[in-house]
């Protein structure tokens, strides 16, 4: 049985009762401007706060997840060797004219 109450105050969301076993609460300081624009939109789409701050690292986690993984590619084909050198990547650009 989960048991709460929620309270909206100047567009953030208070809850109180028992918090689910995969929630956990995190604090952090930020300029006061950042919150400001940050419940802005969180007023103009209708949603808390905390709703915005999960969205922004969701969206963190996957992207830096995917450079990860690009980064681990690129590392494992140049231990198989798999490598173009500066100057021949400068040759195929200029041949496209990409290059200067």
């Amino acid at each position: 049985m989960k048991l709460s109450s929620v309270v909206i105050q100047d567009n953030t969301w208070y809850r109180s009762g028992i918090m689910s076993s995969t929630e956990k609460t995190v604090s952090f300081r930020t300029v006061a401007e950042k919150i400001e624009a940050l419940d802005a939109l969180a007023a103009a789409q209708d949603r808390p706060r905390s709703y915005l701050i999960n969205e922004a690292i969701t969206n963190y986690i996957e992207l830096h997840a995917y450079q990860d993984a690009l980064v681990r590619k690129g590392m494992d084909e140049m231990k198989k060797g798999r490598v173009v050198s500066h100057e021949d990547v400068v040759k195929r650009l200029r041949r496209t004219r990409r290059a200067s």
